[in-house]
């Protein structure tokens, strides 16, 4: 084959958890050892470059690789197949990076599984002083109930939509607790209602003092982490109490088909407006748009126009999702 086939195994001395690996595998140098060697067709002297490692701990790697079945020694498994998806969708809607896991059979309910890859996600890419946006949603509260307990100094966690009396599953108040708990984070809560009655108490509310303050680290955020809903009979939107049929109708006869942070938006991911927008409280899609980082955590068959419009409309640099979920999005656009 013309690489070199020097198989001598030295014990490696390498901390796995130091290396800092692409978003798509998930924390796991040996995929991602396994992707440059059998898939980039990288020799092992370029791998221990490109992983800042020994040659040795590279020869280690690719051994693993094969005794977890990750490779064989003609092709690839599974797990690799979920990365070659993985940068299809990254190249496709020009992501920073997308993580796709794999089925297990329905084991597992989707958005857990996509909760739990967005925590360890979330922890690799979080660093001091970063102000993180949260916004609500069953897959974002998964994620939120899957981190471990860490601490990470100098993080501010901000809801960036208001509340209301909704369900568990909804509550953006907890998703931001639970985060900003789980991580030794400052917590900041928007005190203020997603929805209120009329226009003008929107005015008064948005020229209080406090939430004036509040708004200005809102837009401050240097990460934002958000679901998507599909606009269904069974849409998270509904559920949640947040969003009735009557006040939906509006943006859905004006084009939209999904909606994030309470905004709705078009097939194309350009916002819908409605009587609703002047009595929301909480980030316009333009503004979730500039934050520089934006982690969408979303997947399952009811949702794949919600998703590629949100990914047509760029609001996602990143993208945490399902298999299924991300071959219909490949077939799909």
């Amino acid at each position: 084959m013309g690489r070199s086939q020097d198989r001598k195994l030295v014990p490696s001395r390498v901390k796995r958890s130091t290396l800092s690996t692409p978003p798509e595998f998930v924390g796991d140098p040996i995929a991602w050892a396994a992707w440059l060697y059998y898939e980039e067709r990288m020799t092992q002297e370029e791998v221990a470059d490109r992983l800042g490692v020994s040659r040795p701990s590279v020869v280690n790697f690719l051994q693993e690789a094969r005794d977890r079945n990750i490779v064989t020694i003609a092709v690839a498994s599974n797990s690799l197949q979920s990365v070659r998806i993985s940068r299809t969708i990254r190249d496709r809607f020009d992501l920073r990076a997308c993580v796709v896991i794999p089925d297990d059979g329905g084991r597992l309910p989707d958005y857990e599984r996509i909760g739990r890859a967005g925590a360890r996600l979330l922890l690799d890419i979080l660093r001091p002083n970063d102000v993180l946006g949260v916004s609500w949603g069953r897959t974002v509260l998964a994620l939120s109930a899957a981190l471990p307990e860490v601490q990470l100094p100098g993080v501010s966690v901000v809801q960036i939509a208001g509340s209301a009396i909704g369900t568990a599953e909804f509550s953006p108040e907890l998703c931001t607790s639970n985060i900003a708990y789980r991580i030794g984070a400052r917590c900041v809560n928007l005190h203020a209602p997603g929805i209120v009655s009329r226009p003008e108490i929107k005015t008064l509310f948005m020229q209080e003092p406090a939430l004036v303050e509040q708004f200005k680290l809102i837009r401050s955020c240097t990460k934002i982490l958000f679901g998507v809903a599909d606009l269904g009979s069974a849409s998270m939107a509904l559920r949640s109490g947040y969003m009735t049929a009557e006040k939906m109708r509006p943006y859905k006869q004006g084009g939209a088909v999904g909606v994030m942070a309470g905004r709705f938006l078009d097939r194309d991911g350009r916002p819908v407006l409605g009587p609703l927008d002047d009595q929301m409280i909480g980030l316009t899609l333009p503004e979730i748009a500039r934050i520089p980082e934006r982690i969408c955590v979303a997947g399952g068959p009811g949702k794949i126009q919600a998703i590629q419009a949100m990914l047509r409309g760029g609001y996602a640099t990143i993208l945490v999702t399902d298999e299924a979920t991300a071959e219909a999005l490949v077939a799909a656009d």
